[in-house]
């Protein structure tokens, strides 16, 4: 009778341990895919060099050039100082977005534009001075493609963008401090995805080999489903806007990019892990003829 009892206090302890062990690991796939979520997202905006990045690599796309140029062509519309400069931006308008977007391809421009989102974010971000941006670089290449697609146009119809001022206003959001806290979070996110996976290691009452063909099904799994829900938002995203459905599409394929290729390589991770376990643990147990 002792004995029975001792088996089944054994048996409800295994039990225990190996639910928590499950809990444990599930949690901790959940918090590193969150993390790694976090890491790709702030990856686009950790510094100013990271936001020139992200512009330079925005610009690249043709269907956000195709936003870009409308929304110029818009502002030149409204810094015009005639109804009649006003009309020449109303001619033609489809043939002379077209033309800007080609003209905003070019290297120089893509540089430039990176330089300036690098500025705005160092004053907004990095509490640098502030300072007055000549965006005109913008304008006068808006204008020598309008002018490449109609000829017609005078030169003296040369409207021209205000330069851009770029400072911090007394009681702005300091958006520093919210990046710092979103950075040191999204690694908090990974470590403790990582000791929770170590935490489920020693916790599990099954054999080394065991250990390790569970994590590998637990981070094939985890990277099964975040890839999933990754492809899932990048397909939603764009539906949320009629109007710049084609330029959502860039951007979020933009984005999420870099997520699906993490998520790949967990997966692939996990399935050699797994693998690893499976073949180990197949070549330690004994066979029973």
């Amino acid at each position: 009778m002792p004995t029975e009892i001792a088996a089944d206090v054994a048996a409800s302890r295994h039990r225990v341990r190996r639910t928590f062990a499950t809990i444990t690991g599930g949690l901790g796939v959940v918090f590193l895919g969150l993390g790694l979520i976090a890491l790709v997202l702030m990856s686009f905006v950790s510094s100013p060099d990271a936001a020139k990045s992200t512009v330079k690599s925005a610009l690249a796309q043709p269907d956000v050039r195709d936003v870009i140029a409308d929304k110029l062509i818009e502002k030149l519309q409204d810094s015009a100082d005639t109804a009649t400069e006003k009309l020449v931006f109303s001619i033609a308008r489809p043939l002379i977005v077209a033309a800007v977007r080609e003209k905003l391809a070019d290297s120089d421009l893509i540089d430039f534009a990176g330089d300036v989102a690098a500025t705005v974010y160092a004053v907004y971000i990095e509490n640098a001075p502030a300072a007055s941006v000549d965006i005109s670089k913008f304008s006068d290449a808006t204008l020598a493609a309008i002018r490449a697609a109609d000829p017609s146009i005078p030169i003296d119809q040369n409207p021209t963008m205000d330069p851009l001022k770029v400072e911090r206003k007394p009681g702005d959001t300091d958006i520093k401090a919210i990046r710092d806290m979103a950075q040191q979070g999204s690694w908090l996110f990974v470590i403790l995805g990582i000791l929770l996976q170590v935490a489920a290691w020693f916790l599990s009452v099954a054999t080394q080999w065991q250990r390790v063909l569970r994590l590998g099904i637990r981070l094939f799994a985890g990277g099964v489903i975040f890839l999933g829900i990754v492809l899932i938002a990048r397909s939603r995203i764009p539906q949320s806007s009629i109007d710049n459905k084609a330029a959502l599409e860039a951007a979020a394929q933009f984005i999420t990019d870099p997520m699906v290729t993490q998520f790949v390589v967990l997966i692939v991770l996990g399935a050699v892990v797994g693998a690893t376990g499976y073949v180990l643990n197949r070549k330690v147990t004994p066979k029973i003829s």
